[in-house]
């Protein structure tokens, strides 16, 4: 048998016990569900942390959308790979949006549409500084120039707010798509209806833990949790989700198929990052 490292903790939870740190997006669960079904296996396990407070519950710090989806399937269980406060291989990096499919003056226009915000003229060196310094919400960038998103940012509460408006504000309007771009150069060349780029500011693992942890959720498609090492390609059958049985031996069945896959040299590390071609 070939020595692996340590394998990714992976659990039987209670479809109930978890808990969104970020909105889903109905637009996308509808079809996993779907997708789920007709597949008949739940492929990634979604990345869960569990509260402090409340150790039967967990949040979801990656598969928003698969929650969602197990819960219009009403799957029981399923399987979570569980990560833990303070481990230094989970962190979170922030998705920029790129808005498509209005003209730049359409989208200040629905922006400033809201009261508690506004855009103020700046440039790229300016509104970066301004953005890490926590002095600005976010930075929208566009052909015509950088505008900082100027609102209240504190207390966490009064910033996610604002957040919300911010990207209430476009959703559904326009097309979104993430990016880690911070600035329009040459995005115009992938994306032609390019209407304007909102840069977010970073946010902090326990801020978002301690938010969820109150029942605040995050807008979705901000946040991206960086887990390593992560369990992809699971592949564990629904029916054994479904199936009558107590979670402990729900749990035991499920040490037992990942021992078996080991043992059959179906399980594969990748040290280094890795791109996948077939998503």
């Amino acid at each position: 048998m070939r020595t692996l490292p340590d394998l990714p903790d992976l659990r039987i939870v209670p479809t109930d016990a978890l808990r969104p740190h970020e909105y889903a997006d109905d637009q996308r669960s509808g079809p996993l569900a779907q997708a789920l079904r007709a597949d008949g296996v739940l492929r990634n396990p979604p990345v869960v942390l569990a509260l402090g407070t409340h150790p039967e519950r967990y949040v979801v710090l990656d598969g928003a959308n698969r929650t969602t989806a197990f819960q219009r399937l009403a799957l029981p269980c399923v399987v979570a790979q569980v990560v833990h406060a303070g481990d230094s291989r989970v962190r979170v990096e922030t998705w920029n949006h790129v808005v498509l499919d209005l003209t730049p003056g359409e989208l200040r226009r629905r922006v400033t549409e809201t009261p508690e915000l506004a855009l103020v003229p700046s440039d790229p060196e300016r509104a970066a500084y301004s953005l890490s310094a926590g002095g600005t919400l976010a930075y929208l960038a566009t052909r015509e120039g950088v505008f900082d998103v100027v609102c209240e940012t504190e207390p966490l509460d009064v910033r996610l707010d604002n957040l919300e408006r911010l990207v209430m504000s476009y959703l559904g309007n326009g097309r979104v798509e993430r990016s880690n771009a911070r600035a329009v150069e040459h995005l115009d060349q992938v994306f032609p209806s390019l209407a304007g780029l909102f840069v977010y500011p970073g946010f902090e693992v326990e801020d978002v833990i301690a938010a969820a942890a109150r029942g605040r959720l995050l807008p979705s498609g901000l946040t991206r949790f960086i887990v390593s090492p992560r369990a992809l390609r699971l592949n564990y059958p629904l029916a054994r989700l479904e199936a009558p049985g107590d979670l402990a031996a729900k749990q035991l069945e499920l040490e037992k198929w990942v021992r078996e896959r080991v043992a059959d040299r179906r399980v594969r590390f990748y040290a280094e990052a890795t791109f996948l071609f077939d998503e």
